[in-house]
């Protein structure tokens, strides 16, 4: 059983500039979301939010994630999952225009705790109108039996421009 709950977290706008351009770029993030996995041992804990990078001509899409709980050894013994993929699609106008992913499988076997910011996938473009970012994390739970499984993520909020 996975439980999924919107985060206490408020959506949060910060300004920073894009490394290389003049433009100022807005971030624009969801929500945490916390999900617990029934995993091998003490329950897997994570929280995952997306995040739009808002700039002039270039936009992007990326995601961060923390977890609690996860594996302290490579040994099968210690393994939470067999699968743990978080993909993100930036979207123009609700259509999809580049997308991007992060395997966590490994990092959350090795690691009880920490924290990640998958990579951004990058779109430039002229183009105005609503941008914003989806995605899900897809997950196969080590010795569960039940195979590969999906969460869907709280989207970005949709930023005008």
């Amino acid at each position: 059983m996975v439980k999924v709950m919107a985060g206490v977290v408020a959506v949060t706008t910060a300004a920073t500039i894009l490394v290389g351009s003049p433009a100022q770029a807005v971030n624009s993030c969801s929500e945490y979301q916390s999900i617990e996995f029934e995993t091998p041992g003490y329950n897997t804990d994570m929280r995952v939010r997306l995040c739009l990078t808002h700039g002039s001509p270039t936009r992007g899409a990326y995601a961060q994630v923390s977890w609690e709980n996860g594996g302290d050894s490579a040994a099968d013994g210690r393994r939470k999952f067999d699968e743990l993929l978080i993909s993100y699609r930036l979207l123009a106008m609700n259509v999809p225009v580049t997308e991007g992913s992060c395997d966590l499988a490994e990092r959350v076997n090795l690691a009880e705790s920490g924290l990640f910011m998958c990579p951004a996938a990058y779109h430039r473009s002229l183009d105005r109108g609503a941008w914003g970012v989806d995605g899900a994390l897809d997950y196969n739970i080590d010795r569960d039996g039940a195979g590969r499984k999906r969460v869907t993520l709280t989207p970005t909020p949709i930023v005008e421009n």
